[in-house]
């Protein structure tokens, strides 16, 4: 049997009541890494231990070095009861305790709580609990997991690479001066703050497995214009009853002509080479997007959300050779693979006029804008033609 403690957030006067008894009962400790302050209470009562720091060194990758530590423990306690030491608390961004509890050597595994890094990281900075907050893997962040709206702490940040790779992932999102703090062995004699601009938290870090990057939660109007949420929640307002008596009174019947009218002009942005005119003309065109949402949620049928996620599931499913085990090897492959995965979406051929149509349609513009003559102009010739 195999029973994991926790040894706590920090030094010895962190640990449980409980952990600390079972410890100085124990013949022997094996633990995940000896760098931790509470591993004193082992020294100090003579308790003899074995860590698995050595592992760290060998392996090229931490799920090597998890996968090795728990081969070893299950090894060892198949045939005898085993005392295995974590920082913090075992069921708290412990991979080799989630490891030990599935394993399916039959090995039994007992868990035997510590207090988390949660509670001294929330007193190091007087986080307002009631407000929310959010805790994030360092080592697997994406843009998507990040939230200006609520306070955030990040884990396994312990050196300057891993909080530099944090970093340039919070730059994505974050302002480069957004006030970012290290915490580093909260709750101990050593604690220590760290605050600086997001920029240049990667300056001069230290070394500590009992560290914990903190960004407070933020109101920011650049961030929220960033964000598809804020997005609809503008359209919907727009369309409400109290919204503005033009978008309110819209149906998706009377924008057509504007979906049209989008369209050229990104053609126009992207023939004169103006990123800043295409980024302004695609916003345009997503516009529309959002008004249609906005203009069918209101009225019961589907929202945003729904565009999206249909979308997403055509484009994967459409594109198993990206996605999934297809191959392709030519352009013909590539096109049999697309009519076979619309064939399976219920999709039947035919012949589409209107994209020999819009081919046309396409030159003609492109002749237009290169002419020089804006947009009221070429519409007003096409008037006075007819």
């Amino acid at each position: 049997m195999i029973t994991i403690v926790g040894l706590g957030s920090s030094d010895v006067d962190h640990m449980t009541v409980g952990v600390y008894n079972r410890l100085k009962r124990s013949d022997f400790v094996y633990l995940r890494t000896s760098d931790h302050p509470a591993v004193e209470l082992l020294n100090t009562e003579n308790i003899p231990y074995e860590s698995f720091d050595n592992y760290y060194v060998e392996s090229e990758t931490f799920e090597e070095t998890y996968e090795k530590i728990v081969d070893t423990l299950l090894s060892k306690g198949k045939d005898r009861d085993i005392i295995y030491a974590v920082p913090g608390s075992p069921l708290l961004y412990e991979t080799t305790t989630e490891l030990l509890l599935n394993n399916d050597a039959g090995v039994e595994v007992d868990v035997i709580g510590g207090q988390s890094f949660i509670d001294v990281c929330i007193e190091a900075v007087n986080i307002p609990v009631n407000e929310g907050f959010q805790i994030l893997d360092g080592s697997t962040l994406t843009e998507r997991d990040l939230n200006h709206r609520q306070h955030t702490l990040i884990t396994q940040v312990y050196d300057q690479f891993s909080v530099s790779d944090v970093k340039l992932t919070l730059l994505d999102y974050y302002e480069p001066e957004t006030p970012v703090t290290l915490i580093v062995a909260a709750g101990s004699r050593e604690e220590k703050l760290i605050t600086k601009p997001l920029e240049e938290i990667d300056y001069d870090v230290p070394n500590s497995n009992l560290m914990t990057m903190f960004i407070e939660k933020i109101d920011s109007e650049t961030l929220d214009n960033r964000s598809i949420y804020h997005m609809r929640e503008i359209y919907q307002v727009l369309v409400g009853e109290n919204g503005c008596p033009w978008d309110k009174v819209q149906t998706h019947q009377s924008l057509e002509r504007f979906l049209l009218e989008e369209s050229y002009e990104v053609i126009e942005a992207i023939e004169k080479e103006d990123d800043n005119l295409l980024v302004e003309e695609l916003g345009d065109i997503l516009l529309q997007v959002g008004l249609h949402a906005a203009i069918a949620e209101r009225d019961g049928y589907f929202n945003f959300h729904d565009i999206l996620e249909s979308l997403n599931r055509k484009i994967v499913h459409r594109h198993p050779h990206v996605f999934g085990d297809v191959e392709v090897n030519n352009q013909s492959e590539l096109t049999e693979v697309w009519n076979a995965q619309k064939k399976k979406e219920g999709k039947t051929e035919r012949i589409k006029y209107e994209k020999e149509y819009a081919t046309t349609v396409l030159e003609w513009m492109k002749e237009t804008i290169h002419s020089g003559k804006s947009l009221g102009e070429i519409l007003e010739e096409q008037y006075e033609t007819r």
